[in-house]
């Protein structure tokens, strides 16, 4: 097992917490044992039934202390039935790019220590209740950070994005879907140099705000655009424009005038 560099237990029926659906050693040695396993660069257990903390998967990956598991890559588990808070001892998974917890019952904090990890590209949070306050401080690292998304098919707002509309973000994304947290009052200043996205979700975000008029100026090529559920005020300028297959939701805002959509300067 020393020398395994990717693991994947996807949709396995995996049951009860990390230590009891391993304790019969069916597959693999007990993951008690995964210490020894400092190669590993890709975990994937998504779509099974574990329950109880992540902290217990990300200290068993710390048996060879996680200073040492440089290799780690990836971490899928996603669509399980993991609660509590995400670990501070994410931060020490310094060679993570990606971090996928999305359909869990995750109901904790975010930790600050994520915005240690440098390499990572891809973080997925969606579908889990999470609370407390995210600031500047959780992304102050993450130059490498293409993706980034929490979104929630409920209307219930839990966690509060408290940044600095002076903050300038050390990442260009190109998709950002936040759904059902609060960024507002004030439309987030923090965009304006986000001059590379393809996908933006800011649903039921809690802005009551004009969208400033440097956002359509960015000049985005944007797949996705919803905005809906707010109380944005103004107009939307004729400029706008999408790609042929492009979604935009505009829907419950208090917009004025005319709306003309364009995609590659043709208006539609």
């Amino acid at each position: 097992m020393r020398n395994l560099v990717y693991l994947d237990l996807s949709s396995n029926n995996l049951r009860g917490s990390i230590l009891d659906a391993f304790a019969n050693g069916t597959s693999i040695e007990r993951l008690r044992n995964m210490g020894s396993l400092c190669n590993l660069k890709t975990l994937i257990l998504s779509q099974n039934d574990l329950n109880g903390e992540i902290t217990e998967l990300i200290d068993i990956l710390s048996g060879c202390n996680s200073r040492k598991l440089h290799n780690l890559k990836s971490l899928w588990l996603w669509d399980n039935s993991f609660v509590g808070s995400i670990p501070s001892s994410i931060g020490n998974l310094s060679y993570l790019e990606e971090l996928y917890l999305s359909d869990n019952s995750m109901n904790g904090t975010i930790p600050e220590t994520l915005g240690r990890l440098s390499k990572l590209v891809a973080i997925e949070l969606s579908e889990n209740p999470l609370t407390g306050v995210v600031t500047e401080a959780h992304f102050s690292n993450l130059t490498s950070l293409k993706e980034f998304s929490n979104y929630r098919g409920t209307p219930r707002v839990s966690l509060v994005f408290n940044i600095s509309p002076e903050w300038i973000p050390p990442f260009k994304l190109s998709l950002l879907r936040i759904r059902s947290c609060q960024l507002g009052p004030k439309f987030p200043a923090w965009l304006r140099n986000q001059t590379e996205l393809t996908d933006a979700v800011l649903n039921n975000a809690g802005i009551s705000d004009s969208i400033p008029e440097w956002f359509w100026k960015l000049d985005l090529h944007l797949d996705e655009l919803d905005i809906g559920s707010n109380n944005l005020g103004g107009r939307v300028p004729n400029s706008m424009k999408f790609l042929p297959q492009s979604t935009v939701d505009l829907s419950e805002n208090n917009f004025q005038g005319p709306l003309l959509l364009c995609y590659y300067g043709h208006p539609t």
